[in-house]
């Protein structure tokens, strides 16, 4: 019979179970609720998580119309709405930036929330090939309070 195919003890097998229980706890794992105004960080550390809120900066534009010429029927004054644009991009590219810088020593990334927020930092992920954690799960979920959020990192992680 080959060496690999020995039958095994059922002690050895208890331990085994023991260390892989203590290594899922020993792993950082955290869970990031954001939208555009601010990402809360729950980090599970034993019995009572960390908690971290981070605030994304992201201006809200509401662009203005032109402005009328003194003449009638003049030329009307555009307003470009390109440059509204891409000034939130790169300020969401920043906010995405702060939070994986946030969060690269651990090793698994819970990201729920509304909106569109939780996608872009998933796709900003995707992107960086270097990035360590392994996000574990991505999932919409509506305004809640820090107590809510704080069981859902839980139950995600415990499941």
């Amino acid at each position: 019979m080959p060496p690999f195919c020995t039958i095994l003890n059922t002690e050895w097998l208890a331990d085994v179970g023991s260390l892989i229980a203590k290594n899922r706890i020993m792993k950082k794992q955290v869970g990031i609720w954001l939208d555009f105004k601010e990402a809360t960080i729950i980090k599970m550390e034993g019995d009572e998580p960390g908690i971290a809120t981070l605030n994304s900066e992201i201006e809200d534009f509401r662009p203005k119309g032109g402005a009328r010429s003194k003449s009638p029927w003049g030329p009307m004054d555009k307003i470009s709405e390109s440059k509204y644009l891409e000034r939130r991009k790169q300020q969401e590219k920043s906010y995405f930036q702060k939070l994986m810088t946030a969060t690269k020593d651990v090793d698994e990334l819970f990201i729920f929330g509304p909106a569109e927020a939780k996608e872009g930092l998933l796709k900003a992920i995707k992107a960086r090939t270097n990035f360590k954690p392994i996000v574990k799960g991505f999932e919409a979920a509506h305004s809640m309070t820090i107590n809510q959020k704080i069981a859902r990192v839980k139950t995600f992680f415990q499941s």
